[in-house]
């Protein structure tokens, strides 16, 4: 039975994933499923059980981008809107306060690269291969495209793969630093689990702080990056979770963090 279209959301262990669903287009998102996704975003950020989040396809893809269906016919105001929502989307996740991370398998093209590039981590199984096909179809990268891939691979690097069409496999994005680690394609959900359960058991507030001392780094210099540490630090030793990491350092043992 083909699944459902649509955003699905499960939570467990304070991990909540978000599955894009669309198989017949692999796992392009529809303007539905768009307002859907920031819906979810929205709720999972005021939640208080979801400490980490994981976004991936179903059926064995991650995502194709947008939906062509409506390609090449839309009016500017149209393709004005259509942008707007996506790249909505992509600001939720790249500055949302919960760690998110990427689980990519087969396709991650067009809009679909951006969305992997817009989490704090990207994890791939082995058959996984990321596609910059917006040359072919006369068209620029975008929703953050052009800003995330430069700052993982350079600035030529990521012309010579944008302007080739480039088609790029798991190993050789790990090599250019797109790619956290691979996994074998059976265990990479197990495997990716495991790591969003390790993170959503951290610190929350030091998770949080620290991913937006890193996003903030390259816009700031020296000098107002060590007074962000400055501050961050200052409230981080007034918390429940520093005393706790304090405690059980002194006594050998593992903390215990309650996001406080």
């Amino acid at each position: 039975m083909q699944m459902e279209t649509g955003v699905k959301c499960e939570i467990k262990n304070h991990v909540a994933v978000l599955t894009l669903a669309n198989p017949s287009e692999l796992n392009a998102i529809t303007i539905e499923m768009r307002e859907e996704f920031l819906k979810l975003l929205d709720e999972l950020e005021q939640s208080d059980e979801v400490k980490a989040v994981v976004l991936k396809g179903s059926e064995g893809n991650f995502c194709s981008g947008s939906s062509v269906k409506g390609m090449g016919k839309r009016t500017v105001l149209e393709t004005f809107d259509h942008m707007d929502v996506f790249s909505s989307v992509i600001m939720k996740i790249h500055h949302m306060k919960k760690i998110v991370i990427s689980m990519v398998e087969g396709y991650a093209v067009g809009a679909g690269f951006s969305l992997a590039l817009a989490a704090d981590i990207v994890y791939a199984a082995e058959d996984a291969k990321f596609g910059l096909a917006f040359n072919k179809l006369g068209l620029i990268p975008d929703c953050g495209l052009n800003y995330f891939l430069p700052q993982l691979v350079g600035p030529y690097k990521a012309k010579e793969w944008i302007l080739s069409g480039s088609m790029i496999k798991a190993q050789e994005a790990k090599e250019n630093g797109v790619v956290n680690e691979i996994f074998p394609t059976e265990q990479l959900l197990a495997e990716v689990m495991e790591k969003a359960e390790r993170f959503a058991a951290g610190p929350y507030y030091t998770n949080m702080m620290t991913k937006d001392l890193i996003n903030q780094s390259s816009q700031r210099t020296l000098k107002e990056t060590l007074e962000a540490e400055r501050f961050a630090q200052t409230i981080l030793q007034q918390t429940e979770d520093h005393k706790e990491g304090v405690n059980a350092f002194r006594n050998k043992e593992k903390p215990v963090f309650t996001g406080k």
